[in-house]
């Protein structure tokens, strides 16, 4: 549907849904990503004596010595022709093999490998153009230690891929009815409901719980899909009602909690055809605190340029406004676009993920933008040294470049997870100990005079004096 833009000052849901039911696959799938084996093995000559009848034998099966380990120990390699497994079996009743190992598959432990949703999810499953290339970045990190603020209209507490991925306040004791922490509202223990200021931030739409998903819906569960940054955790602030409408006032509260309450990445899927000073006032203080604020570029196929949608025309350097691409990547349809205000692009067609209750795929901006955040969040993991600015940068950067999207799109790209997690390793700053000042302390002891070998007085030579 298209969400109609009002003179009143509304923050909507930015989507284009296709509310289809999603069917279970089959749960024995095998890794979304499967590493290449080489046709190799390596083997243990008997004795470095029978060196030479083992290279003859290695030759004449078509393989070649690849490296050694030490004089028995060596590397080898076969033709891809060349059936290594028969090879190697009729090797055994050799005088000169002690063993042979062949090379292994291995995977990364951060790869979901057992969620049964997870090949209907084309945007993390990489057999299309348009794919964020989940599994590279998965193979550095998942986005542990990250918390990354949801504002929208809640989020699913009960939702199998969910419930484990939520952001807690440790500062408040569920249930007693106080404000623990004294930050103004009673039991927000997984975020706030700024409709009404309580701690209920249990999802009526739908709509928060599916960009959740998105970003960090469980892996290795056997359960549903897989986010993007499975390892990070969400802070679900409710600023959203049932049909998607909500106030100002209620998303600019959210932005402040998030970033007082640690959110090192925003989501914001709505926008506003109207700018706020109250709205610009905190995304300023998300950028000064180095939040990343990631939008979306709204549904509207219009020119963000010439008609802005916020928050995302707001552009702080911690700002990241996000149109959407097809499998294929191309720009959606219904996608905003702005060669200055929509900095890249991101999977926004025909997105499963989680809903109240259930699994359903959906279109819009609003689920390129959590694309986006995720990658985010994969990078604040990986370098926690990194500004939100050097976060922004390394996404655009890394963006995949389509003639397309030139002039549409600032980076001219779509969202390579795999390539903006390409980082060198953080080194942690050395922690230096002062050395404590030298001080001076004074001796209560008498200090004994020294005895001076002191001589006898010379005499002194008087002339005669002569009486007169």
């Amino acid at each position: 549907m298209r969400i109609r833009r009002t003179t009143k000052r509304i923050v909507q849901i930015d989507l284009l849904e296709d509310r289809s039911l999603m069917t279970v696959a089959p749960s024995n799938l095998g890794p979304l990503c499967e590493p290449t084996t080489l046709n190799s093995a390596v083997i243990r000559l008997s004795a470095s004596n029978q060196a030479s009848q083992a290279l003859k034998a290695i030759y004449d099966s078509g393989a070649y010595v690849d490296g050694a380990y030490d004089s028995t120990t060596w590397g080898i390699v076969f033709r891809p022709d060349v059936a290594r497994d028969g090879v190697l079996k009729s090797w055994e009743s050799s005088n000169w093999l002690a063993f042979s190992q062949t090379d292994s598959l291995i995977h990364s432990t951060a790869l979901p490998v057992n969620d049964p949703m997870a090949s209907q999810q084309w945007a993390i499953a990489g057999v299309d153009t348009a794919s964020v290339n989940a599994s590279t970045a998965w193979s550095r990190t998942v986005g542990q230690g990250v918390v990354v603020a949801v504002i929208d209209s809640g989020i699913d507490l009960n939702h199998p891929d969910l419930k484990s991925q939520l952001w807690v306040n440790t500062g408040e004791v569920a249930g007693n009815k106080r404000d623990d922490d004294r930050d103004g509202f009673i039991d927000d223990i997984f975020g706030v409901n700024f409709l009404n200021n309580s701690g209920n931030v249990q999802d009526d739409a739908g709509h928060g719980s599916h960009v959740s998903g998105i970003i960090a819906a469980a892996a290795n569960n056997n359960t549903g899909g897989v986010g993007l940054a499975p390892g990070s955790k969400i802070m679900a602030l409710k600023v959203l009602d049932q049909y998607g409408n909500g106030s100002l006032n209620a998303a600019v509260n959210a932005i402040y909690y998030a970033v007082n309450h640690g959110a090192k990445v925003i989501n914001a899927s709505w926008t506003m055809s109207m700018g706020s000073p109250s709205l610009q006032t905190a995304m300023a203080y998300a950028a000064n605190r180095n939040v990343v604020v990631v939008t979306a570029a709204g549904n509207e196929s219009v020119n963000n340029d010439q008609v802005p949608s916020y928050p995302g025309s707001y552009r702080y350097t911690n700002v990241l406004t996000v149109g959407a691409v097809d499998s294929a990547g191309h720009l959606a349809s219904f996608s905003n676009y702005g060669p200055s205000s929509v900095d890249v692009a991101a999977p926004g067609v025909r997105i499963m993920s989680t809903t109240a209750g259930s699994y359903q795929s959906w279109d819009g901006t609003s689920m390129a933008s959590p694309y986006v955040a995720a990658t985010a969040a994969l990078i604040a993991s990986l370098r926690p040294d990194y500004s939100a600015a050097q976060i922004v940068n390394q996404i655009k950067a890394t963006a995949h470049r389509s003639t397309e999207l030139a002039g549409k799109i600032a980076s001219a790209g779509y969202l390579d997870a795999g390539a903006a997690t390409d980082l060198a390793p953080y080194v942690a700053p050395k922690v230096v100990t002062p050395v404590p000042p030298t001080t001076t302390v004074k001796s209560t002891t008498p200090i004994a005079k020294p005895v001076w070998p002191f001589r006898k007085a010379t005499p002194v030579r008087r002339s005669p004096v002569r009486k007169k």
